[in-house]
């Protein structure tokens, strides 16, 4: 587990204020669709840019008065609600169910949003669907090509009930599953990693719950995941309404409803985080503490403990039924409500920040004016080196200009001159073997400026060499970050 802090930017925004809602990333924008605001429910398509921090809203033309939906949104809306799913697939996002304010039943609509034309589609479906869900969970699994529904609540009941809807033929169906599948429940949450499915917690109508079940898709089997005998002791309180998302091999969870064994009665809202990193047979839960900082600062390492990871900055406050997506290595925390406030603040967490090497030795003397005491020194006055009469010494493994760069640091305290990466290499090196610790972390801090794609691989061979583990840390997390870069470009190129 890599105990360095996640980094937290807080981000106030203009956009109602919104709980059950629904949200889901399409490129570098989150589309958020409906919820309820502590008095009604909403419609409203709101659009995130997530490089801009900036907000965008679409409204149905039939509720509102104002000009601000394009003709191809003109029309078809779905009916306000909130407790439906909004999940992405081909470039399209699906929105099933939802609680709609009236009648016993919660809603059993599909509506489709084409992104790239950002028209409306009530489709056709073939096959018999989920029915009436509220408080379920949507997942897009590549593997099969489709969306799967663990179904919560209809309105009356808890329900465990799974559906498969086949993206290319729209055809519902219901997969024959081994093993022992998650007891009904509702406002549960749900995230995919490769071909897996995982559900965690939920409310089934007398207690929350905090067990763990993967469905693997390739064979469908159901596996209950229990903790294993450590990260039991750290086991998430139960809860609903909680956020629970794959970053990489992990998962992140947050907040949510629930009670905790100091304080069972009332509920509460949490604004915990912990962090899941899983083998398929046990689990391992995380707890993530603040660091104390009350501003966002430059990463550190600064965790004695393992098993707690720090995170920086002020996170988001006591809150469920919010939304949690997934932006790259970030996190934006959208929404939710607590007691009767509901809110509308973003928050974003980056669970990778990037390492920073830092010059936290002062300079030393410079040479001139440490050799003054020596040479003015009885004892040491008198001292000759075997080499001063030589006529050449030859020092292996460096260059003349390297020599003359290290030379020149050593009598002024610093680097002469402007270097190129190359030229830094060769000193971080010489640092190391001459044990001019401040040098060898001027090296690191001038060589993460200079770091690209083309020179990585130079640099973290030089770093293993010089023993420079801050900047070995850069360059690893520089890989980590390019090749999920490139993976997302890719998959973008890829998408229908």
């Amino acid at each position: 587990m890599d105990s360095r802090p996640g980094k937290c930017i807080t981000t106030l925004l203009a956009c109602q204020e919104a709980a059950a809602t629904a949200a889901t990333l399409v490129g570098s924008r989150i589309f958020v669709f409906g919820g309820y605001d502590g008095r009604r429910n909403h419609n409203d398509l709101h659009i995130f840019d997530c490089d801009t921090l900036s907000w965008e809203t679409y409204t149905d033309p039939r509720s509102s008065n104002q000009d601000s939906t394009p003709p191809s949104l003109s029309a078809a809306f779905p009916a306000s609600r909130n407790g439906h799913t909004a999940t992405l697939a081909h470039n399209s996002i699906y929105i099933l169910g939802g609680w709609l304010g009236s009648g016993p039943h919660a809603a059993n609509d599909l509506h489709i949003l084409h992104v790239n034309s950002m028209r409306w589609e009530s489709p056709i479906t073939t096959g018999t669907p989920p029915g009436p869900c509220n408080m379920h969970t949507t997942d897009y699994l590549p593997n099969v090509n489709g969306l799967l529904v663990f179904r919560g609540g209809d309105g009356k009941e808890y329900l465990n009930d799974l559906h498969l809807f086949d993206l290319p033929t729209r055809h519902w169906s219901r997969p024959t599953t081994h093993g022992t599948p998650p007891s009904p429940r509702a406002n549960h949450s749900s995230a995919v990693l490769d071909h897996r499915l995982f559900v965690f917690g939920g409310w089934n109508g007398t207690h929350r719950l905090n067990d763990l079940h993967m469905l693997d898709t390739t064979t469908w089997q159901w596996t209950s995941i229990p903790p294993s005998s450590e990260g039991s002791m750290m086991l998430p309180f139960p809860r609903a309404g909680m956020t629970f998302v794959a970053v990489r091999r992990r998962f992140f969870l947050f907040g949510g409803y629930g009670s905790s064994p100091n304080h069972p009665f009332p509920a509460k809202c949490f604004s915990d985080l912990h962090v899941l990193d899983t083998d398929q047979t046990s689990t391992h839960w995380t707890p993530v503490v603040p660091s104390g900082h009350s501003t966002c600062t430059p990463p550190a390492y600064r965790s004695r403990d393992p098993r707690v990871v720090t995170v920086e900055g002020v996170g988001p406050s006591r809150r469920a039924g919010h939304t949690c997506t997934v932006v790259g290595r970030r996190l934006f925390i959208f929404g939710g409500s607590h007691h009767n406030e509901y809110l509308n603040d973003m928050h974003v967490l980056d669970t990778d920040p990037s390492p920073q090497a830092v010059v936290a030795l002062a300079a030393p003397m410079d040479f001139n004016s440490a050799l003054r005491p020596y040479a003015n020194s009885p004892t040491f006055s008198d001292i000759s080196f075997v080499r001063s009469s030589a006529a050449a010494i030859v020092i292996p493994n460096m260059s003349r200009g390297g020599f003359e760069a290290m030379m020149a640091y050593v009598y002024s305290g610093h680097v002469v001159g402007e270097m190129g990466w190359e030229d830094l290499l060769e000193l971080l090196v010489a640092a190391d073997q001459y044990m001019l610790d401040h040098l060898k972390q001027v090296c690191e801090r001038q060589l993460q400026l200079a770091l690209d794609k083309d020179n990585v691989g130079f640099l973290m061979e030089a770093a293993e060499r010089a023993n420079a583990s801050q900047l070995m840390a850069v360059c690893r997390h520089f890989v980590r970050n390019y090749a999920d870069k490139e993976s997302t470009r890719h998959a973008n190129d890829d998408t229908p």
